[in-house]
């Protein structure tokens, strides 16, 4: 997934707003890469390479430095005895030697643990410098022999066992050799040269035990810290699930399990954009069910989804996009949007699937960038298997419940009758009765009497809409002529309805949901279309029905079709889902809108099956 993610070098960070600097900061581990990668300059990185605490790491190069000059110390102080005593002055060169070679690398330290070649034989090198004249000056009497130990120390302690051998052959050749330079006639004695050997490869066997412990215990502490992490996040995916378990199948009405989702996806990531698209397998399109802080098309197919959403569609992981402005998906500029909002910075992105197959995806986006993680990652895989199955649930519930809810209608229609009917027919009763005694004192009463009136007659209006319905003695053709003459006596818009074939018609689970689409689609033109003619056709040939409705309002953008609240097409779009049926809708500004539903027989019924 690394290919996703956009980063900043923080050299081509360019100077902007003070918003745009805070978003586009670099991180603490680049400002590092980034002063590392100066020439001879930066940090000191001499145990940059040594998988070490970040404790002993900071220790190792001060450690180095104070070795290499402790050394050189006791050289000097013996030395400068050794030349006045015995006037040896070949201790001055090896005393040149050693201080050139110490001050060099606390200019320039070597990089211990470097895998590069140069490095290490660097390491070698200075080792052989320093035996060479320990041996010119005395080989175990010299006065310099702690910078031979320190050498291989060094390499010892930043190479292993291996490096450490090799570094103490160096370091016994270059006392052999130092010592025949000093004195060409005559080898050195076997004794000296054993002992002080043997001194070495005590010191060298210590870093390389103090090396090998130093990363058996950066390992423990890094795979405990592995540990600590993987159980801390497995405890915050457990109470996300946990809440959504509690949450989620409480109801399996989809509104209320998308609901549900929405608030849990809102406290899980603090997103600024959820967008959740279902997918309509009979006609491979992908269905809003989710726009916040967004604007989605009413349908659309998967090449017209933003290409995050596409990459996570076929994906068998979530996508993520730590910054959304700053990838580059394909050779060529992409035909549609990376992400969903323009705004959006960041961006995680995730398939649902439930029983095997994919049954939408979710897009989050935030207008930070960086603001998802790789933990958000592992937190929105646990989450989209439940949101998942509650969504995939609720469809199939959705589809059984519609054959039962004519009846759940009437009850309604009879309860709004009994109750609020009666109450505001009384109240009507009571206003009449008042303002005759009132002789025109409380003109408010007079508008308050109106109100009441108007309300009454939305409530007639409401109940009619709730009890008429579609039944064998009253096909759809019937009743739809009568809805919409009501709608035309209640707006004053006309209506012109057409019937192709009056005398066909469906199954009544089928026209049921029709007549309700019809209902929804003339409620909207009359709330927001501005319109002042519809056209309504309706057509049934070899057991399938077309409805077509038409105004000629304002329409609206196709592209920005479905909104936070906008649930009047959801709606309609999941009462075609029921019944199995194709919804379309065709608007663009200033032209109107057309909404086709195309609809067969119900799965299983007798139309059907013959």
């Amino acid at each position: 997934m690394s290919e996703l993610t956009g980063r900043h070098p923080i050299d081509t960070i360019e100077p902007g707003s003070r918003r745009a600097r805070q978003d586009q900061a670099p991180s603490h581990d680049e400002m590092v890469s980034a002063l590392r990668s100066l020439p001879h300059g930066g940090l000191d990185d001499t145990a940059r390479h040594l998988a070490l605490p970040p404790a002993v790491r900071s220790a190792v190069s001060p450690l180095v430095v104070a070795l290499r000059w402790s050394a050189i110390a006791y050289g000097m102080i013996f030395g400068t005895v050794q030349v006045f005593a015995t006037g040896d002055f070949a201790v001055v060169g090896a005393l040149t030697a050693c201080l050139f070679l110490t001050t060099w690398r606390t200019s320039l330290p070597l990089k211990l643990g470097s895998p590069a070649t140069p490095v290490r034989v660097a390491a070698l090198t200075d080792t052989l410098i320093v035996a060479v004249a320990a041996g010119v000056s005395g080989l175990s009497e010299s006065p310099f022999r702690f910078c031979v130990m320190a050498a291989v120390a060094v390499a010892a302690f930043g190479w292993g066992a291996s490096w450490a051998a090799a570094a103490t052959a160096v370091g016994a050749a270059g006392l052999v050799l130092g010592q025949l330079l000093a004195a060409p006639s005559g080898w050195p004695s076997a004794a000296s040269l054993s002992a002080f050997a043997i001194t070495v490869v005590v010191v060298a066997v210590l870093m390389v035990f103090a090396h090998v412990r130093l990363l058996d215990a950066e390992r423990r502490r890094q795979g405990m810290a592995g540990r600590l992490e993987i159980l801390g996040e497995a405890n915050d995916l457990l109470t996300v699930l946990n809440s959504v378990a509690r949450t989620l199948p409480n109801s399996l009405n989809q509104r209320e399990a998308l609901d549900a989702a929405r608030v849990q996806l809102t406290i899980t990531f603090r997103p600024s954009v959820i967008a959740l698209l279902e997918l309509d397998e009979s006609h491979d399109e992908w269905i809003p069910k989710l726009a916040e802080g967004c604007m989605l098309r009413p349908t659309a197919t998967i090449s017209d989804l933003p290409f995050a959403m596409q990459q996570a569609i076929e994906s068998s992981d979530p996508v993520l996009y730590e910054q959304l402005g700053l990838v580059d998906p394909a050779s060529e500029p992409p035909a549609h949007p990376v992400g969903v909002a323009s705004t959006s910075q960041s961006g995680l992105y995730v398939r649902l699937q439930a029983r095997g197959r994919t049954v939408g995806v979710i897009g989050l986006e935030h207008p930070v960038a960086g603001h998802f993680r790789e933990r958000d990652v592992r937190l929105v895989v646990g989450l989209a298997d439940v949101v998942a199955l509650s969504l995939d649930n609720a469809r199939w519930f959705g589809r059984l419940r519609s054959l039962g809810a004519e009846e759940e209608r009437s009850r309604i229609a009879r309860d709004l009758h009994d109750r609020l009917g009666q109450w505001l027919t009384y109240i009507s009763f009571e206003l009449e009765g008042i303002m005759a005694a009132d002789e025109g004192r409380f003109p408010e009463l007079g508008q308050l009497y109106v109100d009441v009136q108007r309300a009454l007659e939305e409530l007639r209006d409401t109940l009619r809409q709730l009890r008429s319905g579609v039944s064998e003695d009253q096909p759809l053709a019937r009743v739809a002529r009568e809805i919409t003459q009501r709608f035309t006596e209640r707006t004053e818009i006309p209506v012109d309805l057409t019937v192709t074939n009056p005398d066909a018609h469906l199954s009544v689970p089928i026209e049921n949901e029709l007549l309700r689409i019809l209902q929804e689609a003339l409620t909207n033109i009359d709330k927001h279309a501005k319109a002042d003619l519809v056209q309504v056709t309706w057509n049934v040939v070899e057991g399938r029905g077309t409805l077509i409705i038409h105004d000629n309002g304002r329409g609206f953008s196709a592209d920005q079709g479905v909104r936070d609240s906008a649930y009047g097409l959801v709606g309609m779009r999941e009462r075609a889902d029921v019944i199995a049926g194709r919804l379309k809708i065709d608007s663009t500004p200033g032209n109107g809108t057309t909404i086709t539903v195309v609809a067969g027989s119900m799965p299983g019924s007798k139309e059907e099956s013959a």
